[in-house]
């Protein structure tokens, strides 16, 4: 006696979803270069330094009134801020591949396109995240959350500056149970008026780090789906891809959390 065939699985395609509305991109105030090419493809972006590292040019003059202006110890003087170095571009890609029937091609093209854009944001923080590590140096500790906030939020008021707290996608809801999050229009704030930014792309590059920053800036051009056929495996791929730099005037301070 024979098995009868099953019939086969009955395809079914999910709608596609948007990107979260969390993470570094809406944080981020961005140049469009729409189908223009990206002139920033070369050594990236230079942010030369205006807002930051004024604390080494300013101070409280102290001098009597009607002492010598003259004298060496009262002259008002100090040093401008080093800028940061160039922040580099990245390109973002995702990949897919079937057979090279009609179908699948509008398929594979499809697929590329919306890998790109759910995962670009999360590359890219992740790139980011590296950098601002760069940049800090060795972070101070704190044995938590409150802590370490507590530290950043008196970096930030140094600078007399509002900043950006980025953070691992992890510390969120430890953040909201130390009531450390206020929910408004402009995102969520830190008690003292602050823009978390909790990113996909912090939880391995952060880790257990919360960096401060100022303002971050961007550059992104169009994203761009590249196809061919690999004859030799009779395949159709297809790669989507798009190029960033991300960057910012300054970092005010990380710190680790240790407990």
């Amino acid at each position: 006696m024979t098995t009868p065939a099953l019939m086969p699985a009955v395809p079914y395609d999910p709608p596609l979803i948007n990107p979260s509305p969390n993470g570094l991109f809406p944080a981020v105030s961005w140049t469009e270069d729409g189908d223009q090419p990206p002139r920033y493809l070369g050594e990236g972006v230079l942010i030369r330094t205006r807002n930051y590292g004024g604390e080494g040019s300013s101070g409280v003059w102290d001098a009597e009134w009607c002492q010598n202006p003259t004298d060496p110890n009262v002259k008002k003087t100090g040093e401008r801020p080093d800028f940061l170095d160039p922040f580099e571009p990245v390109t973002a890609w995702a990949y897919d591949q079937c057979d090279p029937s009609a179908y699948s091609r509008q398929y594979v093209q499809d697929n590329a396109a919306q890998w790109l854009r759910l995962m670009e944001q999360t590359d890219v923080e992740h790139a980011l995240a590296l950098r601002m590590l760069a940049d800090a140096g060795t972070p101070d500790t704190a044995s938590d959350l409150v802590g370490a906030l507590g530290h950043l939020e008196g970096q930030l008021a140094v600078s007399n500056t509002v900043g950006y707290i980025h953070a691992s996608a992890e510390w969120a809801a430890s953040a909201a149970q130390a009531l450390l999050i206020r929910y408004t229009g402009a995102g969520m704030l830190t008690p003292m008026g602050h823009r978390w930014v909790f990113g996909g792309g912090y939880v391995n590059g952060l880790g257990d780090t919360l960096v401060a920053s100022s303002q971050p800036y961007g550059w992104r051009g169009a994203a761009n789906v590249y196809t061919t056929i690999e004859a030799r495996y009779n395949q159709f791929v297809a790669v989507a891809e798009r190029s960033f730099v991300v960057g910012y005037e300054a970092i005010l301070g990380a710190v680790t959390i240790t407990g």
